[in-house]
């Protein structure tokens, strides 16, 4: 009989230290993968054309590629996001529309913040 109650007193303890664990061990795990997600975005074009050497395949460096010129371009890096895609365009895949897509956005930005620096206002950061 005491070794029932004592059995019991385990598996109460041993639920309740899973019920808190549990979300901990979840929470830990999606943490690593969000960091391991920004760890591998470039700082920089130059940066992002070294690592898609790396890749094995031509579609997997320029998705790469494709994945970090967008980044960019969404971080308002703009001269990055032209480098990345014209580097993409001049040695990867010349008919990747992604690719040209992001070459027209960024220069088109990097004109519209060009002008506001000469009409005195502040650009957006592409400059």
């Amino acid at each position: 009989m005491v070794y029932l109650i004592v059995i019991k007193r385990i598996l109460c303890h041993t639920a309740c230290v899973m019920r808190v664990t549990s979300p901990l061990v979840v929470f830990s795990a999606v943490a690593s993968l969000l960091l391991i997600g920004c760890a591998s975005r470039a700082t920089s074009s130059s940066e992002a054309i070294q690592h898609s050497k790396t890749l094995h395949s031509a579609k997997q460096q320029s998705s790469y590629l494709i994945t970090q010129a967008k980044d960019f371009l969404s971080a308002k890096d703009y001269q990055e996001a032209v480098t990345t895609a014209q580097y993409l365009l001049a040695s990867i895949d010349i008919n990747s529309e992604s690719a040209k897509e992001i070459l027209v956005q960024a220069k088109q930005r990097l004109a519209r913040d060009t002008q506001a620096v000469v009409h005195g206002d502040s650009p957006s950061r592409g400059l």
